[in-house]
């Protein structure tokens, strides 16, 4: 094993099944990326969230299952799911992520957790932290992601701004604090 300081990576021999090095193969040409990105991608993808998805609770649904839910749901009681689970899953991963909790890794955290909807796109400029989330179910199910990020931001003190909420996605802005 070697590392490489510019890119910041390291080089791992290791053996794997015939079969699956074929499949993976051949998923990274469908893809349209190099096998080397592929196995990236996966081991990213568990490193920050398959790890602690079972140990958490957490079940795979489909999205459509999702959006039926949701739409049988009145506003009332879709409120009142997002402010008892708002603050949970996040913190809950925070802490089995990371040793403190500070801004950085609890917008981490709502990057990662964000992913398990859909795909998401976080920048970030002058303080203000936008997290878009494409999740494609359904304006209530976006009712509730607004209101359980809302929730997460009142605990934690946060300025937050829903920017859009619509039934494929939410986009908001979070300030980071400013400490004196």
């Amino acid at each position: 094993m070697t590392s490489n300081s510019k890119k910041n990576s390291t080089n791992v021999s290791c053996r794997i099944d015939k079969t699956i090095y074929d499949e993976l193969l051949l998923d990274a040409e469908k893809k349209g990326i190099s096998l080397n990105s592929l196995i990236s991608s996966i081991a990213k993808h568990h490193v920050t969230w398959k790890r602690y998805a079972d140990e958490m609770g957490f079940v795979p649904v489909t999205k459509r299952l999702i959006g039926k839910i949701f739409k049988n749901l009145d506003q009332k009681t879709i409120e009142s799911i997002a402010h008892d689970l708002g603050g949970t899953v996040p913190r809950e991963l925070l802490f089995m992520t990371y040793d403190n909790m500070d801004f950085e890794n609890f917008m981490q955290i709502l990057e990662i957790n964000a992913m398990r909807f859909g795909s998401v796109k976080h920048t970030q400029d002058n303080g203000i932290h936008v997290l878009n989330i494409h999740h494609g179910i359904s304006n209530e199910f976006s009712h509730f992601l607004a209101c359980a990020h809302q929730k997460m931001a009142d605990d934690l003190s946060l300025k937050m701004h829903i920017t859009n909420s619509d039934k494929n996605m939410l986009c908001l802005n979070i300030e980071k604090p400013i400490i004196d």
